[in-house]
């Protein structure tokens, strides 16, 4: 049972009433009144149980709506336990002289408490008699507390008015405290309310009874309350408390209804001047119909009108039907858009009325579009567009315009659908121009995984265009950046990549840059001629910063081809820049909330930092990326560097999700898969070396379909040379490294030559291997990428340390380092490893020098053993111990006792626990 809280005060005066008609003999009326579920009911029903304590008798009646027809009906229900049957035999010239004179003389008898619940739906006999007795109390043994629900109409009648004139005490109760809240919040779930829970509850219901009683009845399933919850609970969890709301709000009349729905189509806080043009109320018939809703305690206090809660806003849109809602929603719209007010609000109300189709609708609903995308909230901006598409005809340039609008915006948040889009308006643009314009919204990376039609309609327009150098204005920059879409490494067909350097070329040694067209394709060549390995690393990067420093910093470079610049630039091992340029691109996209630009700009510093080799801020960047479903829609191209880093990293887990990502149909079927690297960096980890050789030199006979040439981009035969070493074809493997070391050279960065250098100091034995290894190391220390110098230095370590070499112990020590920097910690691990057998194995030397007794003396000092019972067992000095000692520590290379006790393993102990001989 709901526990009766923060009633005290109406408690005490209704009990010091009964006091006074039992004392004194003087009864008294009360009326509680206030608005739906305010508490009343609640309050009545507490009272028989306090009057029965004081011995007072109670009788208990309730009116209703659909027995107000029945007469005297509240009367018998009050009057039947004072003698049943009382009112089948009232003579007709005075009935209620019969009913007062049997509540008189019972109340001589026995004090009486008549309580009379919803007396605004009692019937009109029963209502003349309440008068009557009304008059009389002040000479009986009775106290009458009646509760009348505000704001309903029957509560306004002169009946009501004659029985409640005439009370000693209007009782209004009001929302429940803090306190009392939380109280009630424990009673519902048996145990202390969490504070925090406790004030959200508070502050989503207002303290009202009701709508607390609801919140928490809906809450109970859930077991432990969370504290976001309480805001939370919407219709249909609340179906009951909003079927009570709809009949309550279905027994006013029509203006009040008309206002309330007014309210539940514009926004809380509605300016009252607004609420009232819709509802079609003047200013009086308006103020009038607020005032009902206020008083039956459904709108909030202030100056502008609003509902309580949300579960009102429900029950009024239960009362209208479809089309009431559709009308009513249309001309909310219209009035807001005549009125001046924002955009969206307008086109809030359009979006839930599909019917209208008008001129100025479309026109709110792309003004709408503008306003959402400047403030950041560009899925808010497509929604107005799509349902400005339900208003446009079916064909036509301004349905075109639309659908371009749409995927502009799209691009932010669902690529796949702002191709379909320009795919669309393609087919709608009557000129050449208009076409050129929607195409070049397609993402270049996108592009090739285009159905084919969109993709020949973008070749039969740069057809149309013609040579771009033949063009100015408009018409120039159309054309050059078709031409770079159709040069994009995933769209241009077999054979081709290798003119984006003479195309290059013909462009000067500094092409203009100006534009953001001459950028986009002069970043297009250089990417196709970086692949096809058509220049050198020194005559690629100068060009390629260059372009980066005229274009500005921007998450938009995301939907052009700029992000090539990215692989341009960390081929050629130029990362100055790219780095805070990204940062800067990156800050900008969560700013706009652009979730397409921010997963692509972190796929990109996914790569700077792999290129650096900080692998631990690389996964981080990748994380980030498959957070914000990158997979979901990018090509495998787009995802290079995350396969990279799965494949650098050993990192199992992100290889399973990368393979579980399928998309290899869109590359046309000639483009090499970078799943098939994953598969091949899998099998090697399981140790099936047949079937990882596969995968590479699959992907790359591919890769040199493809044209994809440059060993800076893809070290693949790097990778299958070791493998054919591991499995005993040294020929093959020998052949594959010379082949990537010469293309290396040519290309001219040390992470490629290092890594080549390293791969074939690992195939050489001898000295010469050992020397190809040192060269390895010579190159990479003019890179920043500290991993491929951590595996030079391990592997030159160990060559090393098989070679008895001193120096392994400074190669290995610097080869753990490195690896922890990085975040590589199997390279560190290896390093360790090999560390420990270099110190074993200069130990077994060192003890191997000690004579005999030295031997002896620093075996049993090793094993625990005192200088002076050291002395004792060998029937010695103690001063020839410290002697044999001091030898042994320099021998040995140790400082004493402590790091003796590390060699305990090579030294002779003796045969007892205590090491005596």
């Amino acid at each position: 049972m709901t526990p009766l809280l923060d009633r005290r005060r109406e408690l005490d005066l209704i009990t010091a009433a009964l006091e006074a008609a039992e004392t004194g003999g003087s009864g008294s009326l009360l009326v509680v009144t206030g608005g739906i579920g305010i508490g009343k009911s609640a309050l009545l029903r507490a009272l028989p149980a306090l009057a029965e304590r004081r011995g007072t008798q109670a009788l208990t009646a309730s009116g209703a709506v659909l027995e107000q027809d029945f007469a005297f009906g509240v009367a018998a229900q009050l009057l039947d336990p004072l003698r049943p049957g009382a009112l089948l035999d009232l003579p007709d010239n005075d009935p209620h002289g019969e009913l007062l004179a049997l509540v008189a003389d019972r109340s001589t008898q026995r004090p009486l408490l008549l309580l009379v619940d919803d007396l605004q739906w009692a019937d009109p006999p029963s209502l003349r008699w309440l008068g009557h007795l009304a008059k009389r109390l002040t000479n009986l043994r009775v106290t009458v507390v009646v509760a009348v629900r505000e704001g309903e109409p029957g509560a306004e009648e002169p009946r009501i008015h004659d029985i409640t004139d005439r009370a000693c005490h209007i009782l209004r109760p009001g929302p429940l405290t803090p306190a009392g809240t939380a109280a009630l919040v424990a009673a519902a779930f048996g145990r202390p309310a969490d504070p925090e829970y406790a004030v959200a509850c508070h502050e989503a219901t207002g303290g009202h009874p009701m709508f607390l009683t609801a919140t928490l009845t809906a809450l109970l399933p859930t077991g432990a309350p969370a504290t976001a919850q309480a805001g939370t609970v919407r219709a249909p969890h609340l179906a009951a408390l909003r079927d009570r709301l709809a009949v309550a709000l279905r027994s006013q009349p029509g203006p009040v209804q008309e206002l309330a729905k007014a309210l539940a189509v514009l926004d809380d806080g509605t300016d009252p001047e607004l609420a009232g043009r819709l509802a079609g109320l003047d200013e009086t018939g308006r103020e009038e119909a607020a005032r009902v809703l206020h008083r039956l305690g459904l709108l909030a206090g202030g100056p502008e009108l609003a509902f309580v809660h949300r579960a009102v806003r429900d029950a009024v849109e239960e009362l209208m039907t479809p089309a009431e809602q559709e009308d009513i929603h249309v001309y909310a719209a219209l009035l807001l858009h005549s009125g001046g007010h924002p955009a969206e609000r307008a086109a809030a109300q359009l979006l839930a009325a599909t019917s209208c189709q008008d001129n100025w609708a479309v026109q709110v609903l792309r003004a709408a579009a503008s306003a959402a995308t400047r403030r950041g909230a560009p899925e808010d901006a497509a929604r107005y567009l799509r349902r400005a598409l339900l208003g446009s005809a079916p064909s036509g340039t301004d349905r075109a315009a639309l659908l371009v609008d749409l995927a502009t915006i799209e691009r932010a948040f669902d690529p796949a659908a702002a191709v379909r889009h320009i795919s669309q308006a393609l087919l709608l643009l009557p000129s050449a121009a208009q076409r050129a314009k929607a195409a070049v919204r397609i993402p270049p990376s996108l592009l090739g995984s285009c159905p084919r039609p969109t993709v020949e309609a973008v070749v039969e327009l740069a057809a149309e265009f013609g040579d771009p150098a033949l063009l100015t204005g408009d018409d120039r920059e159309l054309a050059l950046r078709l031409e770079a879409r159709l040069r994009h490494v995933a769209v241009i067909g077999p054979g081709r990549l290798p003119l984006c350097t003479a195309r290059l070329r013909e462009l000067g040694p500094t092409p203009s840059l100006c534009t953001a067209a001459e950028r986009e394709l002069v970043t297009v060549l250089l990417h196709g001629t970086t692949m096809a390995q058509g220049m050198s690393a020194a005559e690629v990067a100068p060009l390629a910063n260059r372009v980066l420093q005229y274009e500005p910093a921007s998450p938009e470079h995301t939907h052009t081809a700029l992000p090539l610049l990215t692989h341009t630039l960390i081929a050629a091992d130029s990362l100055e820049a790219i780095g805070p340029w990204l940062e800067t691109a990156r800050e900008r996209a969560r700013r706009d909330n652009a979730t397409v630009p921010q997963a692509l700009v972190a796929v990109e510093l996914t790569h700077v930092m792999l290129a650096r080799g900080r692998l631990t801020q690389a996964r981080a960047h990748a994380a980030e990326a498959l957070e914000l479903g990158v997979a979901d829609w990018a090509t495998l191209q787009s995802m290079t560097a995350v396969v990279m880093l799965a494949i650098e990293s050993r990192d199992t887990e992100l290889a399973r999700r990368l393979l579980a990502f399928r998309r290899e149909g869109a590359d046309h079927g000639y483009r090499p898969s970078s799943l098939q690297l994953i598969r091949g960096s899998s099998a090697v980890q399981r140790g099936d070396l047949p079937t990882a050789l596969e995968y590479f030199l699959d992907w790359g006979r591919s890769a040199e379909r493809a044209d994809w040439r440059n060993p800076a981009v893809f070290p693949w035969r790097a990778w299958a040379a070791g493998l054919h070493y591991r499995m005993g074809d040294t020929h093959r493997a020998h052949d594959l490294i010379e082949e990537e070391y010469a293309r290396a050279v040519a290309w001219g960065t040390p992470v490629a030559i290092g890594r080549a250098q390293r791969v074939k100091g690992a195939l050489t034995t001898g000295e010469r291997g050992i020397e190809l290894l040192r060269e390895s190391a010579a190159t990479l220390e003019e890179s920043v990428n500290g991993m491929e110098r951590a595996r030079t230095s391990l592997l030159l370590g160990r060559r090393l340390l098989r070679a008895g070499l001193a120096e392994a112990e400074t190669q290995l020590r610097l080869a753990r380092d490195q690896a922890l920097g990085c975040g590589a910690p199997w390279l560190a691990e290896g390093a360790g490893r090999e560390l420990q057998n270099f110190a074993s194995s200069t130990a077994s030397v060192a003890v191997a020098a000690l004579t005999r007794t030295e031997r002896r003396v620093a075996g049993l000092a090793a094993h625990g053993a005192s200088n002076k019972e050291i002395a004792e067992w060998l029937e010695v000095s103690s001063r020839a111990v410290e002697k044999h000692l001091t030898h042994a520590y320099r021998k040995l290379n140790v400082a004493g006792r402590s790091q003796l006790v590390g060699m305990a393993h090579l030294l002779p102990g003796g045969g007892t626990a205590a090491g005596r001989p």
